[in-house]
């Protein structure tokens, strides 16, 4: 009971010391595009991710303000919520031990911390597929004539299809855990599977067609097509898991399969693990940073990690309380670590920053520089943006040339009006005047859905933003004068 205690104090600890390091990092593109949906909406658009971010970070900005800590203000206690549930599946399945050691190798995970302060849909699905998991455990175990365990695990499944859409993993994972042990697996034909799998299936349908409303963009081939270069997906794992845990990872795995632990209860996380795993390894580069895409596969194979290292009697050292101290302490440095780098994103994939492709650049570049393209530049851009305004004087609308910059933009200027892309509605736009703010370095004048639309376009400034002796950002801003009515 003691090391319980102190697992409590120290995860505390760790949570306001995560908590401390929120406003040290500007917005990630996602983290700007969910912002962007709180303030101006549509709430239940799915842009990339699913309407539950884009609230979780209106209710972080309602308590903590409009700033980078106030919209990540509840990535820790979702990351603290995550480990309390994992401990708690974990004693169900073994004991309060292993429990322990599961929470403590959780929170050594790189991909872990980077969620943990960060506004991801990642940590929203490590909060809700455990809840769901015990709820199924629950509802397996103890009969209840309304079903309640079971409407309650289809609630938190629909909320991960909310949050990451269109959790196909989570479903076939779910699926798994109930149809490889034998007691279990006449649930599938059951009322309650039904229950999960129908509220699934809304969710999904709904993000259909808010693929087809919006041109699919899911389905273009880059995102659609998995990363078959198998040597960037190991190096990203190895990063965001650490290559020590990898390799116990892949025994556990072994020894687990070998004796056949997939057709008892206590297998639940291994057959919850292998899709989860499975499908994150082809998909998971394709996600932007910070998005650590499935990396909740990762939470149970923290728990098989300790039920073998404590079978295995690995830990020659376990009783001692020193370990998970040590183990701690390297997860809080990796909190701060991780929030100044986007290399576990770019690792063994082509570097934005060079002018030729080949496995020198492509593989060497880390020992060399830090891009962390995806978190540099946009306050900076924004005081450039900022200053044009003022310069210009008079009503000024701001139009950028795509989605992402625009939220960015929309999120450190601060403006009433927001920040328009392409989608804009050009009849609210008729007779003002805009800046149309560009990263496209070649572009001598705005793109055409731009020029048609105005009477003359003059190139105002050329800003270039640095980091680290990196050029992070590009801008050109035009002014835009005379919007034309739609009609004319």
């Amino acid at each position: 009971m003691p090391r319980q205690r102190f697992l409590l104090a120290a995860l505390g600890l760790l949570t306001l010391w995560r908590w401390a390091l929120l406003p040290t990092l500007e917005l990630a593109p996602d983290e700007a595009l969910a912002v962007f949906q709180a303030k101006h909406g549509p709430w239940g658009a799915f842009l990339g991710h699913g309407p539950l971010v884009p609230l979780l970070a209106r209710l972080g900005m309602l308590l903590g303000g409009a700033s980078e800590a106030g919209v990540r203000l509840l990535a820790p206690l979702l990351a603290l919520a995550a480990s309390l549930l994992v401990w708690r599946l974990a004693r169900e399945l073994y004991d309060e031990h292993i429990a322990g050691w599961a929470v403590v190798i959780l929170n050594v995970l790189p991909a872990f911390n980077l969620a943990a302060v960060t506004l991801t849909p990642a940590l929203l699905v490590c909060v809700l597929l455990p809840a769901a998991v015990l709820l199924m455990r629950r509802a397996l175990r103890d009969e209840d004539p309304k079903q309640r365990p079971w409407k309650a695990a289809a609630a938190c499944v629909v909320g991960v299809a909310l949050a990451q859409p269109p959790a196909l993993a989570v479903m076939a994972a779910v699926a798994l855990a109930l149809a490889l042990p034998m007691q279990a697996r006449q649930q599938l034909r059951g009322t309650g599977f039904r229950w999960i799998a129908g509220g699934w299936a809304v969710v999904g349908l709904l993000w259909l067609i808010s693929q087809a409303v919006d041109g699919w963009p899911a389905f273009m081939a880059w995102r659609w097509l998995p990363e078959w270069r198998l040597v960037p997906s190991l190096m990203r794992w190895i990063v965001l898991a650490s290559p020590m845990l990898l390799i116990l990872l892949v025994m556990s795995v072994r020894a687990g399969l070998a004796g056949g632990m997939l057709q008892t209860q206590r297998g639940l996380p291994l057959a919850l693990l292998l899709p989860l795993a499975g499908i994150e390894f082809f998909y998971g580069p394709h996600e932007s940073w910070p998005g650590t895409g499935g990396a909740v596969w990762m939470l149970f194979g923290a728990v098989l990690l300790a039920h073998r290292g404590t079978v295995a009697r690995a830990a020659v050292i376990e009783q001692k309380i020193s370990l998970r101290t040590v183990a701690l302490v390297l997860a809080a440095l990796q909190s701060a670590f991780l929030l100044q780098t986007d290399l576990p994103r770019t690792l063994g994939l082509r570097w934005p920053f060079s002018t030729s492709s080949g496995a020198t650049t492509d593989y060497t570049r880390v020992i060399l520089a830090d891009p962390a393209r995806a978190v540099r530049g946009w306050r900076e851009s924004a005081r450039v943006v900022s200053s044009v305004l003022q310069q210009a004087g008079g009503e000024w609308s701001v139009l950028a040339d795509d989605r992402v910059l625009a939220a960015e933009l929309d999120f450190y200027l601060g403006r009433a009006e927001p920040v328009q892309s392409a989608d804009v509605d050009w009849r609210t736009m008729a007779g003002r005047s805009v800046l149309f703010v560009t990263e496209d370095r070649a572009a001598c004048r705005p793109p055409i859905w731009v020029r048609r639309q105005f009477q003359s376009i003059e190139l105002l400034t050329v800003a270039r933003v640095m980091h680290a002796g990196n050029e992070v950002r590009w801008l050109k801003i035009f002014a835009c004068h005379g919007c034309r009515s739609p009609d004319s």
